[in-house]
């Protein structure tokens, strides 16, 4: 796989129970993430995070790039990695070392930390689940320090999905009506809102891009796990329990038809912001 689809994300992030979530959906993430890692890796490329620094990831999942993030901050820095899922926490916690710990929350519990604590925040394909996102972004702003850095990589509104397509046909088909968004992204946002939305909390801006992913799976029957691990098991939610594996079907004969010799292709494009706390 090379790199990540931001609609495949951590579903209802900080303003609903993961309750459709299990240990073995998050063993599943931890498997087939590599999408989102690599995102992640990039938008560190562009945080330019410093051996020594104290970094916060908000959203971690399982813990795989914090535990990368941890090798480039050093003996001296420390990375905390947080997330609202018990299980993926769970996982995380088994990568735990000195200077790398990981606890349970989301963006409503950054009240335990200090005034000015971080040199560094992010958030990898997290931002657009978060229901009050102004409140979020003030505590953000909180316990950065002065000169500190926010990374954010989101998914783009306006972006004409092929996968988004295949998932709403095969509701539309099945159910006869649309439904918000079974389980896909429906809080990305367009570029000109999100740097609105980051200069109105006082944060710099700089550095925005947007770029393109291409993701290979080897079958369909992957991208729809991907797709149910990533959403915390919220894949279809709106859509009645009896409908749903006929739905799934239907996607899946669809995916099909979007191979290639390398697999089932998605191409995706995602934001990447990074900002700055004022000195």
């Amino acid at each position: 796989m090379a790199a990540s689809f931001n609609f495949f994300s951590l579903k209802l992030f900080a303003y609903n129970p993961v309750r459709n979530d299990s240990l073995e959906l998050a063993r599943l993430y931890d498997k087939l993430s590599t999408p989102q890692y690599i995102q992640g890796k990039d938008l560190i490329k562009l945080l330019k995070v410093t051996a020594g620094s104290f970094v916060l990831d908000l959203g971690c999942g399982t813990g795989r790039l914090a535990a990368y993030l941890r090798e480039l901050v050093g003996p001296k820095g420390w990375v905390i990695g947080m997330d609202p899922s018990p299980y993926r926490i769970e996982i995380a916690k088994q990568r735990m070392k000195k200077g790398l710990s990981f606890q349970l929350g989301g963006s409503e519990d950054l009240g335990v930390f200090k005034d000015n604590f971080f040199d560094f925040v992010y958030l990898n394909s997290v931002f657009y689940w978060i229901r009050d996102k102004e409140t979020a972004l003030v505590e953000i702003y909180r316990i950065l320090k002065p000169g500190g850095k926010l990374g954010i990589t989101s998914g783009y509104k306006f972006e004409n999905s092929p996968l988004l397509k295949i998932v709403n046909d095969a509701i539309m088909e099945v159910m006869g009506k649309e439904f918000a968004s079974g389980g896909m992204n429906e809080d990305s946002f367009g570029k000109e809102d999100f740097k609105e939305l980051l200069q109105e909390s006082g944060f710099l801006i700089i550095h925005f891009k947007q770029k393109e992913y291409t993701d290979y799976f080897p079958s369909p029957k992957e991208v729809v796990q991907f797709f149910k691990a990533s959403s915390n098991g919220n894949l279809l939610e709106e859509i009645p329990q009896t409908k749903r594996a006929f739905i799934l079907s239907k996607i899946e004969t669809r995916l099909e038809r979007l191979r290639s010799s390398k697999g089932i292709k998605i191409i995706h494009w995602t934001m990447f912001a990074v900002c700055q706390k004022p000195l």
